[in-house]
């Protein structure tokens, strides 16, 4: 029965098995025609759809001269819910909506977007012009996954080489600059990211009922890589969640005027943040440099790699690595392994035209 059933409808099939996405196959005029369309039966559903129309002769008539920016913009509103970085992508949509403007997907080529990389390379970092192409990589191959264009331009265009991976942290005697510039009001906001190293959109978006005092600890339900991740809470962030009035009127922990939605980081960074930093004249320093300062400081301070991995979130070590430098203990402890080798084919006298070192062989046999 089953395999009657796979007959009559094959068709419709799971690209990608086990992810609940399901398309269909057809040919028109010799040519295939693929579209995404969902659950298992509502794909169903469409292809008994298409059959009919196919008989009748009205098979809907593919769009070929669909607008860059009518479809960058459907395609925002379809990943608006599922976003964490919603805002971000946002942004790099409207750069690219204001560059191409209403040109036809089709007619958009390689060059183009070249000639984009090549004018924002000179306006920012590679790191974030790889972002926005990133986002134009992914307009394109939804548009090629529901028939709209043929190939991905985007698709030959290759990121831009990143340098490895800048560590800029807060000195103790930067950190007591900035916070007589910054006030006591608003300080305890930055406190709590020096004492958490958490991610700007995580502290800000954070809520009381993530947050359990009695074992000092938070959770957050979605990181970056889609888990759900624990940070531990030393003394000073639980003075800080201790001393909030949010508490006892708000579901944020980090609430706006009102109490009724979270605390606008970006207008909390232009409002109290940055222009404290030029108060106190601290250059070269970014929000994110208050989650490498955390990182920073427990590394010299002895914390071991993997542990400090854990408390940020990395989903690899690769990333934690870019501290490793910052504990010079840790590394003179590892190349004093080496000594136990030496023994006494060591000379620290020196002998004339000898180097003073003798290297002792050993018999393979007997080690």
């Amino acid at each position: 029965m089953a395999r009657s059933s796979d007959k009559k409808h094959r068709g419709v099939y799971e690209k990608v098995p086990g992810s609940g996405v399901w398309w269909i196959r057809y040919i028109v005029d010799g040519r295939i025609r693929r579209e995404k369309v969902g659950g298992k039966q509502a794909a169903i559903n469409r292809y008994e759809q298409r059959k009919v129309e196919a008989r009748e002769g009205r098979l809907p008539t593919p769009q070929r001269n669909v607008a860059f920016d009518a479809f960058a913009r459907e395609y925002l509103e379809t990943v608006r819910a599922r976003l964490r970085s919603f805002a971000t992508v946002q942004i790099h949509a409207r750069r690219w909506i204001k560059f191409f403007g209403s040109k036809a997907l089709r007619l958009i080529l390689p060059l183009m977007i070249e000639r984009y990389v090549a004018q924002r390379e000179r306006e920012v970092s590679p790191a974030t012009v790889n972002r926005e192409l990133a986002f134009v990589k992914r307009v394109f191959a939804v548009a090629m996954e529901n028939g709209l264009v043929e190939k991905n331009p985007a698709k030959l265009v290759k990121f831009l080489g990143e340098p490895s991976g800048r560590v800029r942290f807060l000195s103790d005697e930067e950190e007591t600059v900035l916070r007589a510039a910054v006030g006591e009001k608003d300080w305890p906001v930055i406190a709590f990211a020096l004492n958490t190293g958490l991610r700007r959109g995580e502290q800000f978006n954070l809520r009381w009922e993530n947050v359990n005092l009695a074992n000092r600890v938070l959770t957050i339900p979605r990181s970056k890589h889609g888990g759900s991740r624990h940070v531990q809470l030393n003394d000073t962030a639980m003075a800080v969640l201790r001393a909030l009035p949010s508490r006892f009127h708000s579901r944020w922990v980090f609430p706006g005027v009102a109490g009724k939605t979270p605390m606008n980081a970006n207008n909390f960074r232009y409002r109290v943040f940055d222009p404290a930093l030029r108060r106190a004249k601290i250059e070269d320093f970014t929000w994110h440099d208050l989650r490498h300062t955390f990182a920073s400081r427990l590394v010299m301070r002895g914390a071991d790699l993997r542990s400090v991995q854990e408390l940020l979130g990395h989903k690899t070590l690769t990333m934690t690595l870019r501290y490793a430098h910052l504990s010079p203990a840790h590394l003179h402890q590892a190349v004093k392994l080496l000594d136990a080798g030496v023994s006494s084919g060591v000379s620290t006298s020196g002998n004339s035209g000898s180097s003073g070192v003798t290297q002792t062989a050993t018999n393979p046999a007997k080690s």
